[in-house]
């Protein structure tokens, strides 16, 4: 990636931080990884879904409070752990490895070693913009310092890439003039103006526009298959 690209990449971050930074511990922990807050995801929906909106995200905060843990990090981690971990991480593992007919266990889901990661306070597990303290502590039994400590790598799609250009049509004629939108599960107004905030530079909307066009997608094929939704 080029320094004027990671220059890009860090502005949008930093404006994505700044749309959560002043919120209390739970709805800043969700809004950290969620594309829409209330208003923005009850906007795009149809309006007899406010209510389910509304459940949702009762039900994240009483997972989110669901401990008596008295550190913020372990409590992010235990919400993640009971959120992503199961149905998102694990279910993903699961099926990459089964499509390749390869047997996978993830040692870190081991009881015993989930149980120690808790007994570690969040100032052991992330300092400065340093995470996994610990783990990379046990790993220098092993490892060199510079693959302990080497940059993560991404395994992102160029999402930016395929919405503007590869699949641009795709949007327009898919999604725009899609089912779900035909149907009023999408409001038309607020999908167009994802695509138009994108388009025009006003706003990484990639990831967004992505999510719907698969969601069309798979509506789709469920309904070929014949499963009522």
């Amino acid at each position: 990636m080029t320094a004027a690209g990671r220059g890009l990449r860090y502005v949008r971050w930093a404006k994505r931080f700044l749309t959560f930074s002043s919120l209390d511990e739970e709805a800043a922990f969700r809004r950290s990884y969620t594309l829409y807050d209330r208003d923005d995801l009850k906007d795009l929906v149809d309006p007899t879904l406010d209510g389910d909106v509304d459940d949702l995200l009762a039900e994240h905060t009483a997972i989110y409070e669901d401990n008596d843990l008295n550190d913020h990090v372990n409590r992010m981690c235990l919400a993640d752990a009971r959120l992503f971990l199961s149905g998102l991480n694990l279910t993903y593992t699961d099926r990459a490895s089964m499509a390749a007919s390869t047997e996978v266990r993830v040692p870190f889901v081991d009881p015993e070693v989930f149980r120690a990661a808790f007994s570690f306070t969040g100032k052991q597990k992330v300092s400065s913009r340093t995470g996994k303290l610990a783990l990379k502590e046990a790993a220098r039994a092993w490892l060199p310092e510079d693959i302990i400590y080497r940059p993560k790598a991404s395994f992102s799609a160029p999402l930016r890439a395929w919405v503007s250009h590869d699949l641009k049509g795709l949007v327009d004629d898919v999604l725009l003039e899609g089912e779900l939108v035909g149907k009023g599960f999408l409001q038309k107004p607020s999908v167009q103006k994802l695509i138009d905030d994108d388009r025009n530079g006003r706003e990484d909307r990639s990831k967004h526009i992505w999510q719907l066009l698969t969601m069309e997608l798979w509506y789709r094929q469920m309904g070929s298959a014949g499963v009522t939704l």
